[in-house]
């Protein structure tokens, strides 16, 4: 597999984020600088990943689904049972995991933690072996429009896929249930892959 261009990349990425700023109204300025320090930006309703049923307790928790099946065989379940030996780990925007996965991540970082360290696979940006951790290595924007994964329907989502929202994602282990990192309060959870609503993109590996 050719080694994605980091720099066209991060272009395509930078783009749709000026393109998601405009349809929220956000101040784009103010948007990429804080995404550029580290921080999580600072405009209302900045952030769409606040879960139904934070407040009640019946947001889909690891407990009210009883652990969350795995289902499937091979990569892709290893890649999902690997994500939910991580149920529990707490979440900073931005934050970057190390080698160890000892850091704090978000929603993208946790992904690339598993894929890229955990398994050794490519993500945008990096070739297998080159992302170690020590950043927050690339934002769903950039997976959402990475050619390194392959679409697939739906009703095929499978243990191990990979299912993106604007401004979210996480790791499905059934075709029902996924593993995601959503927001401080709740950390790395198991929640139905719906929670968020409908995914823009559901894909795997080539």
């Amino acid at each position: 597999m050719a080694e994605i261009n980091g720099r066209a990349l991060t272009a395509v990425a930078v783009g749709t984020l000026f393109v998601w700023s405009g349809v929220k109204g956000w101040s784009v300025l103010a948007t990429i600088g804080d995404v550029v320090k580290g921080r999580k930006p600072s405009e209302s309703g900045v952030t769409p990943l606040t879960v139904a049923g934070d407040d009640t307790g019946d947001g889909g928790t690891q407990g009210a689904f009883g652990g969350g099946t795995i289902t499937g065989t091979g990569t892709g379940a290893a890649v999902a049972a690997e994500a939910v030996k991580w149920v529990g780990h707490p979440y900073r925007y931005a934050g970057a995991p190390g080698m160890d996965g000892k850091g704090f991540w978000d929603c993208s970082s946790f992904c690339n933690f598993i894929y890229a360290i955990k398994f050794g696979l490519p993500i945008p940006g990096y070739g297998p072996g080159k992302w170690n951790g020590s950043n927050h290595g690339p934002p769903t924007m950039s997976w959402a429009v990475w050619p390194g994964i392959k679409n697939v329907s739906r009703a095929e989502v499978q243990a191990g896929d990979v299912i993106l929202w604007v401004g979210h994602m996480g790791i499905a282990i059934s075709n029902t249930m996924m593993v995601h990192a959503p927001n401080p309060k709740r950390g790395t959870v198991i929640d139905r892959i719906e929670v968020e609503g409908k995914p823009i993109r559901t894909a795997r590996y080539i």
